[in-house]
């Protein structure tokens, strides 16, 4: 009867998915089938060893993948609807539903998102005389919940004393209101479940008796509590499955501890210990540079990746001059591989560190029609952060813009609530001006227009500015003056995200006004509303997936682009410089999990100069360490048809390539069948056709006017008025361009 079920598995598949008794540990590596094991465990126990679906307990990360086993299950088995199978966060939600009268809450109770969540935290904040943000009050609830502590031990984890108080407070106040609204949030569904356990060991005991068999599932992203529920939960039959990888252990700022993998093998008796080392999904060249990767980290289970599909091709590296060629030669290569190698578009994934990276590449595959979706973040100008900025510019340009004067108000806060914006709103209409008028004309009756009058004064400095300073540099100082960044904070990778973001609006301010020197507020805001309006390429089908690496988990590609790869973005400058090398580890599973997504292709990206916002000039990068780490080149002087040169002593200027023998690539054939570099570039020796004044026609922007030459010979950029969407600047390398006379 086994065969059946287990028979079409691998032998490594095999071993742990018919070892069902006692504690099982499989540490699967990328592309192993870990998945596809784990379903056939559970079948396998259900239909050959005669135990009802009503014993199982199946826990996975997400609720798609959840959804994903339940269909195998089905289709193996029928009807399976007696087995719990979901996350942990619906498990403790369906638990609390029966038990949750112990603890004094009534079965009906809320569960408060995020949104519902941060409205209580502002509410409290709201009666205190503080300068905390509810942002620093949220993450301190949430870093406490997540490592099981109570508000009164978790003052030692505060580290400004200042705060400490107030911190505590909050978190004692949050608490308090939920459990009066009788709502738990998604931190509370852990604890409290937690909690019953520990509190009432009858409550617990019949939970062990009904789940004999558990199964987790990307188990490295288990959080303290998760793990404790685990052991809990099986602490009478022991009978409990694994599966996961600390080397894609890649969640620690959400409370995700890789350490768990380790407590496990401790904590549990006789751990029978599997690997996964086969995988099904990349080629041999693909799998040596994780291999090599990898291997660096110490906090990890011995494993090396192997498979037998082909050597495939070399995994190819570019070094551009700066980030818009790297952009350029990401979206050309797609496009040729697209036209020449019999690729689809969805076939390609771009990867990121952060979805701060994102404009140049969003920009380009725009200019190269190359549809594109975008994941782990909204995009470019959709994001919150710059519509934030965007709108103090908006009013500059046009106080009569409602829409900008409610998102001005609404961030950074200024202490302006609902029934202010509905006061100002109703004297608006009265008035017939509009709300920022309204602001300025000091309109609003009473005490009120006090709170209004921080805003005027604002914007009269702002508007005073913007009529004597250049694009740019006014630009630069409402930034500043508005205090985005302060506003955003530090303490995640999330804000590090919309900082990163700030200063990459920066510089498409900077490119816009380099090539526009005479350019005005209007037509800045005009330029970028036209690059939306053009981006008329269906998001719903066949795209390149321009994604996160964090978002990027469990997915799998034909074709990946890794970009980006400096020291300072990818590892992040946090990371190299917190001092702990764990941070430095868990980058280095990111880039892990971000190689072993590719298939086929790998390419590694980076650009060698880039704008630094802190020092206000163009610099050289640093590669990344994790480049050095699976490069080839101490072994050979060369890898992967590349030449590289160390320039970082050579001044950097506009005769940059002169004097550097500048040589970032030479391009590897993108078809076996059709050799494909830059299919209809213009050559290097024809950029002085390329005059002030030459009318040129581009396929999708028609008909334009060079307003600025070449002056840097490595990345060929030209400058061209065009008569239908303005201004762009363009690559001769890459670019399909006619002069017309």
């Amino acid at each position: 009867m086994a065969s059946e079920i287990l028979d079409n598995l691998s032998v490594e598949q095999r071993l742990p998915a018919e070892t069902t008794e006692g504690a099982v540990l499989v540490t699967a590596g990328a592309g192993s089938g870990k998945t596809r094991m784990l379903t056939h465990r559970i079948a396998h126990i259900i239909k050959d060893n005669n135990v009802s679906p009503y014993n199982i307990l199946a826990i996975t990360f997400t609720n798609k993948a959840a959804n994903e086993m339940k269909a195998r299950l089905e289709r193996m088995l029928g009807n399976v609807s007696q087995m719990w199978l979901c996350t942990f966060h619906a498990m403790c939600s369906r638990i609390l539903r029966r038990e949750i009268d112990h603890l004094g809450y009534t079965a009906n109770f809320s569960i408060y998102t995020d949104v519902e969540r941060s409205r209580v935290i502002k509410r409290i904040l709201s009666s205190k005389n503080t300068n905390t943000t509810p942002e620093t009050i949220d993450w301190h609830i949430s870093n406490a919940k997540n490592h099981m502590i109570v508000p009164d031990d978790y003052r030692q984890n505060i580290f400004d004393p200042h705060k400490r108080d107030i911190i505590v407070s909050c978190m004692k106040e949050y608490d308090a209101e939920l459990k009066r609204c009788n709502a738990l949030d998604f931190d509370d569904l852990l604890n409290k479940t937690y909690e019953l356990f520990t509190q009432f060991p009858d409550v617990l005991e019949y939970y062990q008796n009904k789940f004999r068999y558990i199964h987790v599932d990307e188990f490295q992203d288990t959080n303290r509590v998760q793990y404790e529920l685990v052991k809990l939960l099986a602490g009478k039959f022991g009978n409990v499955c694994v599966v996961g990888d600390e080397d894609q252990c890649i969640y620690s700022w959400r409370g995700a501890e890789v350490s768990n993998v380790n407590d496990f093998i401790h904590d549990f008796k006789d751990v029978k210990v599997f690997k996964l080392e086969q995988n099904y999904r990349s080629t041999k060249s693909i799998l040596a540079k994780a291999n090599k990767l990898i291997k660096r980290n110490r906090n990890r289970l011995e494993k090396t990746l192997w498979t037998d599909n082909d050597e495939g091709r070399k995994v190819e590296e570019f070094t551009s001059y700066n980030e818009a060629e790297e952009a350029e030669w990401v979206a050309s290569t797609i496009k040729s591989l697209v036209t020449h190698a019999g690729y689809s578009y969805n076939d390609f994934a771009v990867l990121m560190r952060v979805n701060a990276m994102s404009r140049a590449l969003e920009e380009k595959f725009i200019t190269y029609n190359v549809p594109y979706k975008l994941y782990g973040g909204y995009k470019f100008f959709e994001r919150k952060e710059i519509k934030d900025v965007l709108s103090y510019l908006r009013l500059i340009h046009n106080p009569q813009d409602d829409d900008a004067t409610r998102r001005m108000l609404a961030f950074p806060k200024k202490g302006i609530g609902d029934k202010a914006i509905e006061t100002l709103q109703e004297t608006a209409l009265y008035a017939g001006k509009s709300m920022f008028d309204t602001i300025m004309l000091s309109l609003v009756q009473g005490g009120l227009q006090k709170k209004f009058d921080l805003v005027k004064d604002l914007f009269v400095d702002l508007k005073q500015k913007s009529e004597g300073m250049p694009l740019y540099e006014f630009v630069e100082y409402a930034i500043k003056k508005v205090d985005f960044k302060g506003a955003i904070g530090d303490k995640t990778d999330e804000d590090t995200n919309k900082q990163l973001n700030i200063d990459d609006f920066l510089l498409s301010v900077k490119e816009f006004a380099e090539a526009n020197p005479s350019a005005t507020l209007e037509e800045y805001l005009q330029s970028i509303t036209l690059l939306r309006d053009v981006d008329t390429l269906d998001e719903e089908e066949n795209n390149v997936s321009l994604i996160t690496v964090h978002a990027a988990k469990g997915l799998e590609f034909r074709v990946v682009f890794i970009v980006g790869l400096n020291d300072g973005l990818f590892p992040l400058s946090r990371s190299i410089n917190s001092g702990d090398e764990n941070d430095l580890e868990e980058e280095r599973r990111l880039m892990y999990v971000a190689i072993t997504r590719a298939k086929e292709r790998l390419y590694l990206t980076r650009a060698r100069t880039r704008f630094s916002f802190e020092h206000k000039r163009t610099e050289y990068t640093t590669e990344s360490r994790f480049l050095k780490e699976i490069s080839d080149r101490e072994n050979t002087g060369a890898s992967n048809n590349i030449r590289y040169r160390d320039i970082s002593s050579e001044p950097l200027d506009d005769n940059f390539t002169k004097k550097a023998g500048y040589a970032s690539a030479t391009r590897a054939n993108i078809s076996e069948r059709q050799p494909v570099t830059k299919p209809t570039g213009v050559s290097r020796s024809d950029y002085s056709l390329y005059k002030k004044g030459t009318i040129v026609e581009h396929p999708h922007f028609g008909r334009g006017e060079v307003i600025v030459e070449v002056t840097d010979f490595s990345a060929g950029f030209v400058t061209i008025k065009f008569d239908t969407v303005g201004i762009k600047t363009l690559s001769l390398k890459y670019a399909t361009l006619t002069i017309v006379k």
